[in-house]
Formats: C-alpha cells, structure tokens, sequence
C-alpha cells in the first residue's frame, strides 16, 4: 500500500504535517463515484477546512482539475467514508503510519523513505510522458511530413493527391492504434514522422 498511497508533508494550519493525496486514498478504495463529486461530498459531509484539513490546487488550467492534499486526520475519515473493508483496513494503515512518524528515524530508514518517494514521483512523471498530447509544433510537423510526403508522390496530380491525403491518415491511425492522428502521445511524435516518411506509393492506393 505504501507503493499506492504516498505519504508527504504539507504545510497546513502553519505546520508541516503528513498528508496523502486523496486521488491516490480514491483511486486505492475503487470508488465508484467520480473524484470530484466524492471529494466534495467528503468536505460538505465533515466540516473539512481548506488550509486546516486540506490544501488544493489546480493541475489542469485548461480542465479545471484539482487535486487536494488532505491530512492524516482527514485521509482516515474519507476511508471511513466507504464503510467497507478495503476503507477500514486503509484506514488502519494511515493509523501505523502516524505511530512510525513519532519514531525517530535511523539514516538507513530515512534514506529508504525518501527512495520510495523518488520512485513513486519517477513513475507518476513516466505516466504522465507516456500520455502527454501533442504539443501544436508537433501537430504542425506532422502535417507538414504528411503534406511533403503527398506531394512528394502526387506532385501534379490533385485527384490522387486528395486521396492519399486521406490514405495517409487513415493508414498512420491504423499503425498507431488511435482513432485520430492528433491523439499520439507527444513521446511518439518522432515515431509518427518517420512512419509517414516510410510510406510508399503501393500501399496507399
């Protein structure tokens, strides 16, 4: 579970305390309801108070999304919230946590607490690189190749040019796995020029 829910420090009321995030004690409890909705019952539900209980803010300009850091005390009561037995046990879990905190801490531990810390962020950051958009200079350079690639086999032939115009697409989404061709993740963005440049008259037409 430490591997799941990672455990930081946030300053809250003026203090740095432990706090989770609660789309990870979400994501962990398999809660049914959309975050956003759950969250917000949660705050309504038990009085929660931002920058006492929890800290927010926003990840996402363009979707509005908003992630929130909530406290110890807060994390056991949004598990209670669930009132089943993956809650309950999570919520134990956030209780073992607190007891090894008022422990001191040999450099050994502190050296592996904090590894954790480092692979958990390493592997968020490979998730996120992994599904990144296309940024609009990519999008633009694929449509360039596409366009070069066209001329390239069509040069003075608007009838056939039209058609492979479309081919090319319809081929890179197929290569792809993607229903259209802007969807191809930003780590993929060479991939998808080199695919586009490899294509031959023979398999467009």
């Amino acid at each position: 579970m430490n591997n799941i829910i990672h455990i930081t420090q946030t300053e809250l009321d003026g203090n740095e305390v432990n706090s989770a995030d609660a789309r990870d004690i979400h994501t962990y409890l398999k809660v049914d309801t959309p975050f956003p909705t759950w969250i917000k019952r949660a705050i309504e539900k038990y009085d929660f108070i931002e920058d006492e209980d929890f800290t927010s803010l926003i990840t996402d300009s363009k979707s509005g999304k908003r992630d929130f850091f909530v406290s110890m005390d807060m994390a056991k009561e949004l598990c209670m919230l669930e009132n089943n037995q993956i809650g309950e046990d999570t919520r134990k879990y956030f209780i073992k946590l607190e007891k090894q905190s008022q422990k001191v801490l040999s450099i050994p531990e502190q050296i592996q607490l904090i590894a954790q810390g480092n692979q958990i962020t390493d592997e968020r950051l490979t998730i996120l690189e992994k599904t990144k958009r296309l940024e609009s200079w990519q999008e633009k350079s694929l449509l360039d190749a596409k366009n070069k690639k066209v001329y390239s086999l069509a040069p003075n032939d608007k009838n056939l040019s039209s058609g492979l115009h479309r081919k090319t697409w319809i081929l890179f989404k197929r290569h792809f796995y993607l229903p259209r061709y802007n969807e191809l993740p930003a780590v993929k963005s060479q991939e998808g020029l080199d695919f586009i440049e490899s294509l031959a008259l023979a398999e467009m037409v």
